[in-house]
């Protein structure tokens, strides 16, 4: 969780990552709940640790109060892995839930598993919400909210149709969730219905990319080693067998991940989709070329990892080939310009200086150890930020602009940050305005 030092710097930083879309009462007042969080979170028996990490956008006012995350205290003593240059991130997001959870059995709140909200109950008068029509495996379900509702339903990464609407490149990029595949736009739909104003809807985090065959598979981003190993034999080429960005960039939350989307208006295409990894066997042998402590897929052990991924080329989702032309036939791009681009590459690799994209000296290892690998990538999404438009108080606004009565909304649904995140700041959002939305909520008098 980026938790800000002091709201001062908090409403400066946020005022700049949000460039104009955001009014400044909503920015004063998540700047104020999240200074406040650590001290909320120890009130209900929470022990925090803090960590150091660098602002994404550290040329940004108000960015030297954002060089920590706090997480809950370790339950046992893990130490961070250092293998070839990457640390090997461990989170503890299950631990924040449990703790959550604990919390709601402690006050012996009730919970309704496997019942699916649909839609929002709704005054045809007043346009006071006044529940939400629930279904469940013995059918339809009214619930009724004696003050309000709180739309907590997260974003749309999962949903193919949103994503093709909101983002015009996932019409030709295939986008895989890396977090839960739950997340598919529930409560976008159930507030535009009451009439509610989207904002945000182009927002979204990526992170890294990701090997196509597995993702697809298993519908979640089977997403790359968040960061390439020092003197990685890797690059990552296009359609035509070229090399389109630096590899070696720290890829999480970053605009660099765009360049994939770039478009060509005189070609009128996506020149780099589809897109692959190219290595060889000395980084095959390595370890294995997907993230191993972080996603959907390793979480609930969808699938098992080979150390050297040889299991995988087994299985078709990296192809193995001789020399660089005949891997180039085998992804169906130009040998002679694959070969070339290797080439090209490897120069670099011996003279210590990448001239086309300045990957860093340290990072460039040349691919000449047969036989020779690809594999085609994918996005995977980490969060959608759209959603239903919210005030400083969390009301969701309505097409008049003014606050629909009784309907509130946190979290990624309709995030407050746009077009620019600073990383790890979802989770103390969704934690800061759902304390908002509760406080709020439970202010309000009963609707009878």
């Amino acid at each position: 969780m980026r938790i800000p030092s002091d709201v001062a710097n908090a409403i400066e930083h946020y005022r700049a990552l949000t460039q104009g879309t955001v009014d400044e009462e909503s920015i004063c007042a998540l700047a104020e709940a999240m200074v406040d969080l650590p001290h909320r979170l120890k009130k209900w028996g929470a022990e925090l640790e803090y960590s150091p990490m660098e602002p994404e956008y550290p040329t940004l006012p108000g960015s030297e109060g954002f060089h920590q995350v706090a997480s809950l205290a370790r339950t046992a003593d893990i130490e961070e892995e250092q293998q070839d240059g990457e640390v090997k991130w461990i989170t503890y997001g299950d631990q924040l839930f449990c703790f959550l959870e604990n919390l709601v059995k402690e006050r012996r709140i009730g919970v309704m598993y496997e019942a699916s909200a649909k839609e929002l109950v709704q005054d045809l008068v007043t346009k006071e919400i006044l529940g939400v029509k629930v279904e469940s495996r013995g059918g339809a379900i009214y619930v009724k909210a004696r003050k309000g509702v709180v739309l907590a339903c997260g974003g749309f990464q999962n949903n193919h149709e949103m994503l093709v609407d909101f983002l015009p490149y996932a019409t030709q990029l295939p986008i895989y969730p890396y977090g839960t595949p739950y997340n598919t736009g529930d409560g976008i739909v159930m507030a535009s219905q009451v009439g509610a104003k989207l904002w945000h809807m182009t927002g979204c985090e990526l992170g890294n990319f990701a090997l196509k065959a597995p993702s697809e598979k298993f519908g979640v981003g089977f997403r790359l080693v968040r960061h390439l190993p020092i003197g990685s034999q890797a690059i990552n080429v296009n359609k035509y067998g070229k090399r389109f960005m630096n590899e070696s960039i720290l890829l999480s939350h970053r605009k660099d991940l765009f360049k994939v989307q770039c478009f060509d208006h005189d070609g009128a295409e996506y020149p780099n989709i589809p897109f692959y990894i190219v290595f060889d066997e000395t980084f095959r042998k390595k370890r294995p070329i997907v993230g191993m402590h972080m996603g959907w897929w390793c979480m609930q052990k969808l699938y098992e990892w080979s150390d050297d991924n040889s299991a995988e080329i087994e299985q078709g989702w990296i192809v193995k080939a001789n020399t660089i032309k005949e891997l180039a036939e085998e992804i169906r791009v130009g040998p002679d310009a694959l070969e070339e681009t290797v080439t090209r590459y490897n120069e670099y690799c011996r003279i210590g200086q990448d001239s086309d994209f300045g990957r860093s000296k340290e990072w460039l290892g040349p691919i000449e150890t047969p036989p020779y690998y690809a594999a085609e990538l994918c996005e995977p999404i980490i969060n959608t930020q759209g959603g239903p438009k919210h005030n400083a108080r969390a009301q969701v606004i309505g097409q008049n602009d003014k606050p629909i009565p009784r309907l509130y909304a946190a979290g990624e649904l309709g995030s407050f940050f746009f077009p620019l995140y600073e990383g790890a700041s979802n989770i103390p959002e969704a934690l800061a305005f759902g304390r908002i939305a509760g406080e709020q909520t439970a202010g309000l008098r009963p609707w009878e």
